[in-house]
């Protein structure tokens, strides 16, 4: 079982039973204890709960709300240090859009750890709008809609309707792959067409992937490459991909 499964077990039994015991979790996921005070240790780290003696409870400072994770912990070191750089591209007074992406979320959340700039930040993401809604450095617009997904957001006729009366200074957006010659894709038509009116509500689109979206084929393009301000990615990305980047003049980043 992949950790990302793992934690939304965890998660979902927290949310449940009020309590997780590592000796139960175990049997029930058929992984050692060893693993799973690993996961629970991540998830505390996160702030998602609190690691206690053979097990986790609730976070009890204030009110919290949950998420499935979905692939939010996926190569997670990688979205970390993309939201960093992709952070760096952000200047104070900036308007920008954080789409529904996991490494969007990671983006809100150091945006909210770090309050040296004052942004107006847009977002179809509850749980991006989750972390800033108490950041006082932040002006928040939520993009209304119907929910779906996990971590949940709105990809719908509303979403993209509300996206239309915005005209923010960068976007920043997740993809479920790229490929260099064809575009940006996605899995489906809802996050293919919110995805696009995210771009036509920016000035600068800004990709923020990590190195496994490369080479992806999706049914689905959401724009062709020349539409992407930069692309800020991992260095798992290939030589060959980087290469040819920049043949076609494709602005990457890898951290």
């Amino acid at each position: 079982m992949k950790q990302s499964e793992r934690l939304e077990k965890i998660i979902e039994t927290l949310q449940r039973d009020g309590i997780v015991k590592v000796s139960e979790i175990s049997r029930l996921l058929g992984c050692s204890e060893v693993t799973i005070r690993t996961d629970i240790r991540k998830l505390d780290e996160q702030g998602v709960l609190k690691k206690t003696y053979g097990g986790a409870v609730p976070k009890e400072d204030g009110l919290t709300v949950s998420f499935v994770p979905g692939e939010f912990f996926l190569n997670s070191a990688a979205k970390q240090r993309i939201a960093q750089k992709a952070y760096d591209c952000i200047e104070h007074r900036d308007s920008i859009i954080i789409d529904d992406s996991t490494t969007g979320c990671y983006l809100a959340r150091y945006i909210k750890e770090h309050s040296d700039k004052h942004l107006i930040v847009v977002t179809n993401s509850l749980y991006a709008a989750a972390e800033l809604s108490l950041a006082k450095h932040v002006d928040l617009f939520v993009i209304g809609g119907q929910a779906i997904g996990t971590p949940p957001s709105t990809l719908d006729s509303f979403a993209i309707s509300a996206l239309q009366s915005f005209n923010v200074d960068k976007a920043f957006v997740g993809v479920n792959g790229i490929n260099l010659e064809v575009g940006l894709t996605s899995i489906g038509t809802p996050q293919m067409e919110t995805k696009r009116a995210i771009i036509r509500s920016a000035r600068k689109t800004y990709v923020i992937a990590d190195s496994t979206k490369f080479g992806s084929s999706n049914l689905f393009t959401v724009c062709p490459i020349g539409q992407v301000h930069k692309i800020i990615t991992d260095t798992g990305v290939s030589k060959d991909i980087m290469h040819l980047a920049k043949k076609l003049q494709v602005d990457i980043n890898a951290v």
